[in-house]
């Protein structure tokens, strides 16, 4: 059977995330751990939180998104970031070089309000999600 990754993610994970920081929406977990990982909800990745969960910081009409992870070329590498609407759709990625690039991008908000969704994708440890409330 043919799992579809957006209709997991709008059935189960509105409002899944961690509060890293100020503005941090709350978390909910019907269906974190088995498709996506939060910090408050790692799954088999306990312990991996900290270099896997996406940060967000907000600066006027823009946010950047960092991931706390090392780029060991393409061994081990955070492939890229994902943007999310408060709706689950799709707003901006940017996919990365681990030879080159660190795990960091920013993306205009400013036609968003309520809450995103930052998506972080380890090549080993899966993706990673983390909602901000704007």
């Amino acid at each position: 059977m043919f799992l579809n990754r957006r209709l997991v993610l709008r059935a189960g994970l509105v409002g899944a995330a961690s509060p890293l920081v100020l503005n941090a929406a709350p978390a909910r977990a019907e269906a974190v751990g088995s498709v996506f990982y939060t910090s408050e909800h790692p799954g088999r990745w306990a312990g991996k939180e900290g270099g896997h969960a996406p940060m967000i910081e907000r600066s006027a009409s823009n946010i950047e998104i960092t991931t706390g992870h090392e780029m060991n070329g393409y061994v081990h590498y955070i492939v890229k970031h994902t943007l999310l609407d408060e709706n689950l759709n799709y707003v901006d990625e940017l996919m990365f070089d681990p030879e080159k690039d660190s795990p960091v991008s920013q993306h205009s908000v400013a036609s968003l309000e309520g809450t995103v969704y930052a998506l972080s994708m380890c090549n080993k440890h899966d993706v990673w999600i983390t909602a901000f409330k704007l």
